[in-house]
């Protein structure tokens, strides 16, 4: 279960720790901001993995993300640098993030990201020069929908994962009213105990929803923003019925009043 509900959108879930370190230091030069937020460091993203340090070189601020690569495949995420940078500049399109790219700006300062892999030390990289971030602060923010489906599209990049629980996730879909997480039971015999647990199952999953880690929630805010359900559908091959879990908007909203 704990993996399963922490696939989550990486690059806009990194986002909210940057934002959350640079709130406050407009006033402040861009060198003494950076040298501010690296004190902060390591930034735990939940099991996702951390933001590991701001640094300052060159006029060019670097954030370093170190991921669990058990969630995150840094192959695909070097293979998709468009998609990276267009879901990390919607996620920074917000009123948090304006004291922070402001400094930049004033600054002439590029940006740097770079993704690296906890085992592998493999790195996926993109940059933003001031310029660009100018461009992104001068756009409208993103809604909440544009965020979440920004969020499943990236997701999806590292479908199909592999839970270690019995349970693959294949996919990540967007029903309209309700995100859901496509779930391959790989045993037939559990798939079938299912039918007479659901109640059981999605205690479970709620229980799993109090230990989220900032990333987790981060995702799930997206969800409940945007007045979706979250719902959890189980197949097996060779059996042609499915169960469905399903957590509505409400019930969501509990674990972050």
């Amino acid at each position: 279960m704990a993996k399963k509900d922490i696939i989550k959108g990486i690059l806009i879930l990194c986002v909210c720790a940057i934002t959350s370190v640079f709130c406050g230091c407009a006033e402040n030069k861009l060198k003494a901001a950076v040298e501010e937020g690296n004190k902060s460091c390591p930034i735990s993203l939940g099991l996702t993995g951390e933001l590991t340090s701001f640094s300052y070189q060159d006029n060019t601020v670097q954030i370093l993300y170190t991921l669990d690569e058990q969630f995150t495949d840094i192959d695909i995420l070097a293979a998709n640098p468009e998609d990276m940078k267009t879901t990390f500049t919607a996620g920074i399109r917000n009123e948090e993030s304006k004291e922070m790219l402001n400094l930049m700006i004033e600054a002439n300062a590029d940006l740097i990201i770079v993704f690296k892999g906890k085992t592998s030390g493999k790195e996926a990289t993109f940059k933003l020069s001031s310029n660009e971030l100018k461009k992104e602060l001068d756009k409208p923010m993103a809604s909440n929908d544009e965020k979440l489906k920004l969020a499943i599209s990236q997701t999806n990049l590292q479908m199909p994962m592999d839970t270690g629980t019995g349970v693959v996730i294949t996919k990540l879909v967007d029903k309209g009213d309700m995100v859901v997480y496509m779930a391959k039971v790989t045993d037939k015999e559990q798939f079938k105990l299912l039918s007479s647990n659901l109640e059981n199952a999605k205690n479970s999953q709620k229980i799993m929803f109090k230990m989220m880690g900032p990333a987790e929630k981060m995702f799930f805010k997206l969800i409940v923003d945007a007045g979706k359900n979250l719902g959890y559908i189980y197949y097996t091959d060779g059996i042609d019925e499915t169960y469905e879990i399903v957590h509505t908007n409400s019930e969501l909203r509990e674990f972050f009043e």
